[in-house]
C-alpha cells in the first residue's frame, strides 16, 4: 500500500459528509431512512438565482473569472455588508471562494505559522480542528457551559503568547445556540487590543429566532477593515439554501485578502462564474427565501424540541439560531457513535455523534426535512431508546419489534 504522509493520518473524514453518504446508501437500498444529520435546507433555491443562471448559460460562455470573484457579486457583497454590519467594504476587502469552507481554510493558512494557536469554543463544527490541523497550527479548546453559551473570562484565560485567532460562530452548529451580545462585545475589544484575530462565521447570521438577536461584530470597533482584527466569513450555503453551489466569501484587511487570493490562484482558482451568477441572482432577489425559510424552520423546531422533551431523562437546549439542536442523551447511551449507529440501522435515522464536535453523549438533530419527517423521526428516536416508549412500531408499512434493552439511568 502506498506510504501516506504524515500529516493526512492525523486527519479525520467529515463525519457528517460520510454518514450522509451512508444514508444516501440505505436509501438506494429501499430503506426509509429519515435524515437529520446533515445541515442542508429543504428549500427550492431563489428565483433570481435560477434566472441569473439561465441568462449566464445562455451566452455559451462559461470560462474563467478572477480568483477573487466577479465583480458583480462582489459589488452585491458590498451592499449586503452594509445592510446587515453597517460596514461598507471596499472591493479589495472582499474575496469570494469556493464555500465557506474553502475560505476559513484560505484564511487560517495565510494567517497561521506552525505551532500558532486557534481557541475554538466547543461544541464546534467539525472541520474547524481539522482544518487548523491541515494548516499547522495547534487547537485550544474552550468548553462553554451548559446553555451552550461560553464565559468570556473562560476565553481569555486560554489565550497565550502564541495565541493567533479565535474562532467564533453564532448562530452555532451543532447547538444552535445565538451568543450574548455582551460577549461578542468584549471579545471583539480584548482581540483588537490584542491583535488577535477574531474569525466570525456568521454563515447562519440570518436564521435567529425571536427573542434572540444576532449582533454583528463591526458594532463593537472603531477601527478600519484594514486596521481591524475581525475576519467576516459569509456565504450563500445555509441562509439561502444553496448548499450545492459552493459561493462563499470572505471580508477582511486588504493584505489579508490578498494572500488569500494567492493561495487560491494555486488551488481552485476562481469559483465557477455560473454559480457566481447563481448567488448574486439571489443575494438581488432571495429576501422572500429567506423568510420562508425562517418559517419553516422555525416550525420544525418547535414540534422537535415539543417532541424530544416528552422522552423522560433526555435533556435539551432550545436552540436560538441556524437549524439544529443538540440533546443529552446519556441517560440512555453515553457513546454516541454507538447510539447514532443503533438510530440509524434500528430506525432508520440518521443524526450526526457528539464526539464529532468535542462533546460526547449528545446527537446533532437537523430540523431541515419536511415537517411530516420531524414529526415520524421523533416517534422512531423514543421507540428506539425510551423504556416507556412503544415496543413495536411500523415503518414504511412494515411492524417492528424492538428486541433490544432500553435503559434509563435513573
Amino acid at each position: 500500500m502506498p506510504k501516506l504522509s504524515q500529516l493526512i493520518s492525523k486527519i479525520e473524514s467529515s463525519p457528517t459528509l460520510s454518514l450522509n453518504e451512508k444514508a444516501k446508501q440505505l436509501m438506494e437500498q429501499g430503506a426509509d431512512v429519515i435524515n437529520l444529520g446533515i445541515g442542508e435546507p429543504l428549500n427550492d433555491i431563489p428565483d433570481g438565482a435560477l434566472e441569473f443562471a439561465k441568462q449566464k448559460l445562455a451566452t455559451r460562455q462559461i470560462k474563467y473569472g478572477p480568483t477573487g470573484g466577479i465583480q458583480p457579486l462582489k459589488i452585491a457583497i458590498q451592499d449586503y455588508t452594509k445592510q446587515h454590519y453597517g460596514r461598507l467594504p471596499a472591493l479589495n476587502n472582499i474575496t469570494v471562494n469556493v464555500g465557506a469552507k474553502q475560505a476559513i481554510f484560505n484564511l487560517l493558512y495565510v494567517l497561521l505559522n506552525p505551532g500558532d494557536e486557534v481557541i475554538l469554543l466547543s461544541p464546534y463544527w467539525v472541520s474547524y480542528p481539522e482544518i487548523v490541523k491541515l494548516v499547522r497550527g495547534k487547537l485550544v479548546l474552550v468548553e462553554t457551559n451548559d446553555q451552550f453559551r461560553p464565559e468570556i473570562e473562560s476565553i481569555l484565560t486560554a489565550v497565550t503568547s502564541d495565541t493567533r485567532a479565535i474562532i467564533l460562530n453564532t448562530p452555532n452548529n451543532p447547538t444552535g445556540a445565538v451568543y450574548p451580545t455582551e460577549l461578542i462585545a468584549a471579545l471583539v475589544d480584548f482581540c483588537e487590543t490584542r491583535a488577535i484575530f477574531l474569525i466570525m462565521d456568521d454563515i447562519y447570521h440570518q436564521l435567529v429566532f425571536d427573542p434572540a438577536q444576532w449582533v454583528p461584530g463591526y458594532v463593537f470597533t472603531s477601527q478600519s477593515i484594514n486596521k481591524s482584527h475581525l475576519i467576516i466569513i459569509n456565504g450563500v450555503s445555509k441562509t439561502f439554501g444553496m448548499t450545492g453551489f459552493r459561493i462563499g466569501w470572505t471580508i477582511g484587511p486588504e493584505n489579508v485578502i490578498k494572500a488569500m487570493e494567492k493561495i487560491q490562484s494555486h488551488t481552485t482558482s476562481g469559483a465557477s462564474v455560473l454559480l457566481q451568477e447563481a448567488a448574486l441572482g439571489a443575494m438581488k432577489d432571495g429576501d422572500r427565501t429567506i423568510r420562508e425559510l425562517k418559517t419553516f424552520i422555525k416550525t420544525n423546531r418547535d414540534i422537535l424540541i415539543g417532541e424530544l422533551k416528552k422522552i423522560k431523562g433526555l435533556k435539551l437546549v432550545d436552540p436560538s439560531g441556524a437549524f439544529y439542536c443538540f440533546p443529552d442523551f446519556r441517560a440512555f447511551e453515553a457513546e454516541s457513535q454507538q447510539l447514532a449507529a443503533l438510530l440509524l440501522e434500528k430506525a432508520f435515522v440518521a443524526t450526526v455523534p457528539g464526539i464529532a464536535f468535542g462533546r460526547e453523549g449528545f446527537l446533532r438533530l437537523s430540523f431541515t426535512c419536511s415537517t411530516e419527517q420531524i414529526i415520524e423521526s421523533t416517534a422512531r428516536i423514543r421507540w428506539a431508546i425510551d423504556p416507556d416508549g412503544p415496543r413495536e412500531i411500523s415503518i414504511a408499512g412494515k411492524t417492528i419489534v424492538c428486541k433490544w434493552e432500553r435503559n434509563r439511568k435513573e
